[in-house]
């Protein structure tokens, strides 16, 4: 019986991460790259049609092949796509980070609160596993003492839940 417990409770926890995780795509999908950098311009082959299509012509570069040359030019995206890219997918992730550590703390204190063993270590468990999820979408783009901060803070209230919630009185 205690196996199915265990089972259930890391269920709960997965599929609450999971719910929420897809929830916020469903009301603010990620940005597609193909918007930005349309990826038919890497089946173009001359530099005229990859310009006019506003790519950047990468010109053939020496290599040597054998037994038969291999075309080695390409037409590309120009820089500028990616860098806009880049610049709503933090946007995006900053969104997704904020929802994450919101709901995810709500589920902590609703699985500390709960009184039902099983439903409420699934609730603490999914609610730790949104807070990662958030953390690690929008990670790279936030600044070092905000990372120091956040850590922090995510440290003291696992520690304050631990000490207050979680020890028989």
């Amino acid at each position: 019986m205690e196996k199915k417990r265990t089972l259930i409770t890391i269920a709960i926890a997965l599929v609450l991460a999971f719910f929420v995780g897809y929830g916020i795509e469903v009301f603010d999908p990620s940005p597609r790259y193909d918007f930005f950098c349309p990826p038919l311009l890497y089946e173009i082959t001359n530099q005229t049609q990859c310009e006019a299509a506003s790519g950047a012509w990468n010109p053939p570069f020496e290599k040597q092949t054998t037994p038969k040359p291999i075309a080695n030019n390409f037409c590309q995206p120009k820089p500028s796509c990616h860098q806009d890219f880049e610049k709503i997918m933090a946007k995006h992730n900053k969104i997704v980070f904020i929802i994450a550590v919101i709901v995810g703390l709500i589920a902590i204190i609703g699985g500390v609160l709960l009184r039902k063993e099983i439903i409420s270590t699934g609730f603490v468990g999914g609610g730790i596993l949104i807070i990662l999820y958030g953390t690690l979408r929008y990670w790279r783009y936030a600044e070092d003492v905000l990372k120091f901060v956040l850590l922090g803070i995510a440290l003291g209230i696992l520690i304050w839940i631990a000490y207050k919630k979680l020890e028989p009185k």
